[in-house]
């Protein structure tokens, strides 16, 4: 009977230490560094550019402010026509966001990241079914390494030369 409890002591002692040491490392600070910003992450200042079939249905060149931050796209010239924050996904080293509005439609953007220029296509598809294609191009804006002044959601001027 005495071996019995005694194993049973041993093991109880054993599961004891071992559940101290785990609930202490469990208390430990992580070591680890949180992410850092993808290359994408930032403001970027371009010009946003139609196609010549979306030139040719009235549509003009403008600047815009497209900010990248933790997953999360904004275009500052998008915004007074009800497109809001988007989420973007990175796949093969382009990023990716779908905006949409509920009176103007949607828009997709793509864009690829070459150290501070940025270059990429915009596709809005209107309301009423119209696609109108453009191009954009421009650089890094703000602080250095990319880090965003402003996150998405920050007010935003009114487009230049936009219908």
């Amino acid at each position: 009977m005495t071996s019995k409890l005694g194993r049973a002591g041993f093991f109880a002692v054993v599961l004891a230490s071992f559940l101290c040491l785990a609930a202490a490392a469990g208390k430990q600070k992580s070591t680890e560094k949180p992410a850092s910003p993808g290359p994408e992450e930032g403001t970027w200042k371009v010009v946003v550019t139609p196609d010549s079939d979306a030139a040719t249905k009235g549509e003009k060149e403008f600047d815009d402010t497209l900010i990248l931050h933790k997953g999360k796209f904004k275009s500052a010239a998008c915004a007074p026509y009800g497109f809001d924050t988007a989420s973007y996904t990175i796949a093969a080293g382009t990023w990716m966001a779908d905006g949409r509005s509920p009176k103007e439609g949607t828009n997709h953007w793509h864009g690829e990241v070459t150290g501070d220029s940025v270059s990429g296509k915009m596709t809005w598809t209107k309301s009423d079914g119209t696609v109108l294609n453009y191009s954009f191009r421009g650089a890094r804006s703000g602080q250095p390494g990319g880090q965003t002044p402003a996150a998405p959601g920050a007010p935003a001027d009114k487009p230049k030369n936009r219908d």
